[in-house]
């Protein structure tokens, strides 16, 4: 119930759409003819696609870490977190397939489709660039959980935020009206998931000649595909294709896919290890920019159990202001106030704490980019000292519209801890974005640390 209201209240808050910071593009590259491994066209143009940085994710038991060196989240049952931007999609992505396509679940062909940062785009299961096309989460904001399927790419080159500071998805726009995501950049919870297809999975002819090259993107797919073979057509010899990046390759081989030439069946592994074989066989007659089903299809595989729910960190300052990379906890003074991290003389011997100068006539808003329900902590704690003067200043939790009830605290040079009843003090608002310190009685510099909700 709490969380069917959450989203409720959430939806009815005036948040804007994830504003758009990066642009992913899409399209085929190299010419019909050419050699694999080439990539897509991205960030607007045609490019070489390059190689991911570390690769994708650690699988197997034991936490994953989120961050730098290319580590996505691990297994289905954990929870990891993901930073948000939005783009607007195109049908066709880097992964080369169309979001739209009938044999799709019906999330996908309602847009629910993400770029992903490309030091991620090995796949929750650590395999080669190129291997997370196709794979679904579970997102979960404030606002809702949506299931989303990877589609496109957000490059390196020209999006730092796509570098690796942090696992991150470049969400369609559709999927950021979905979610609510709110201001330029935003945090959700994650877990990988079986992907909810139906039928077979299916490959996108992207490029062929009569010659035998054959370039295609396999789709709706449960699982992340780690290795293609096919078999011509009377042979028992099982071929590998070459990953070109987000697609897959025939080139060395000059008879089986030529026009003349007797076509084959395929046989894909999964990033689990499990083998699907198929038994339609593609030949040339299946042109440049068709669809061909495989009649193949992974083994279906129930969803995790539980929830995977985002949660606002609480951490509001710590050692520095709480949250990750580009989504943090971030301090508005206004008056005359200032504000700045000092690292001497903070309370517990912590490295740094925040001084608020000129604090008489001013405050200071403090603030996180996502609403949350007041219900989502119990306590508002801090510590507060005067660096010079002394007098009372009060402290109140805050939703976007003002203050909950004030709590007044009286403050000189040593540090004072103050504990505030969330619930008790915002009885009037439903929903909360952080707190507010404020109407000083008298000239001071005042010192705070250790704020969190708790």
């Amino acid at each position: 119930m709490m969380r069917l209201i959450r989203r409720k209240l959430r939806n009815l808050a005036a948040a804007a759409a994830i504003a758009s910071t990066v642009a992913c593009g899409n399209g085929d590259a190299g010419s019909p003819g050419s050699t694999g491994g080439t990539g897509g066209a991205h960030a607007g143009g045609n490019g070489s696609g390059g190689t991911a940085a570390g690769g994708g994710a650690a699988a197997g038991s034991g936490g994953a870490a989120i961050g730098g060196g290319g580590t996505a989240p691990g297994v289905s049952s954990e929870c990891g977190s993901v930073r948000l931007t939005q783009y607007t999609a195109d049908d066709r992505g880097w992964c080369g397939f169309d979001r739209s396509h009938a044999a799709l679940p019906d999330f996908v062909r309602a847009g629910m489709t993400v770029a992903i940062a490309e030091p991620y785009n090995g796949s929750s299961y650590q395999g080669d660039p190129g291997e997370a096309c196709g794979e679904c989460w579970e997102l979960d904001t404030m606002a809702s959980t949506q299931l989303v399927m990877v589609h496109d790419l957000c490059p390196v080159q020209g999006n730092p935020v796509c570098a690796g500071s942090h696992f991150h998805f470049d969400l369609s726009s559709e999927t950021a009206a979905a979610v609510h995501g709110g201001g330029s950049l935003g945090e959700a919870a994650l877990r990988r998931v079986p992907c909810p297809v139906t039928g077979a999975i299916q490959a996108r002819i992207s490029d062929r000649n009569p010659y035998g090259y054959l370039k295609i993107a396999f789709f709706n797919h449960r699982f992340p595909i780690r290795t293609a073979e096919y078999r011509p057509v009377g042979s028992d010899a099982w071929l590998p294709m070459a990953r070109c990046l987000a697609r897959w390759c025939v080139d060395g081989d000059k008879s089986t896919f030529a026009e003349s030439g007797p076509g084959a069946v395929f046989r894909l592994t999964s990033a689990k290890g499990e083998l699907a074989e198929g038994a339609a066989v593609l030949s040339y007659a299946t042109g440049a920019d068709s669809v061909f089903d495989t009649g193949a299809q992974f083994a279906p595989e129930a969803p995790p159990a539980g929830v995977c729910e985002f949660k606002p960190p609480g951490d509001v300052y710590d050692e520095g202001w709480g949250g990750i990379e580009g989504v943090r906890w971030e301090i508005n003074p206004w008056g005359n106030s200032t504000a700045a991290e000092i690292k001497d003389g903070c309370a517990e011997s912590s490295a740094s704490c925040v001084l608020l100068g000129n604090f008489a006539g001013g405050g200071a808003h403090i603030t996180y980019r996502t609403y949350f329900p007041t219900a989502t902590f119990a306590h508002l704690t801090l510590q507060l000292r005067t660096q010079s003067g002394s007098g009372a200043v009060e402290v109140a939790p805050r939703s976007e519209a003002g203050r909950c009830d004030p709590t007044t605290v009286e403050v000189d040079s040593q540090w004072k801890s103050v504990d505030i009843d969330v619930a008790a003090r915002c009885t009037m608002y439903n929903e909360l974005q952080g707190l507010t310190i404020s109407k000083s009685s008298a000239s001071m510099d005042l010192v705070v640390d250790e704020i969190f909700f708790k």
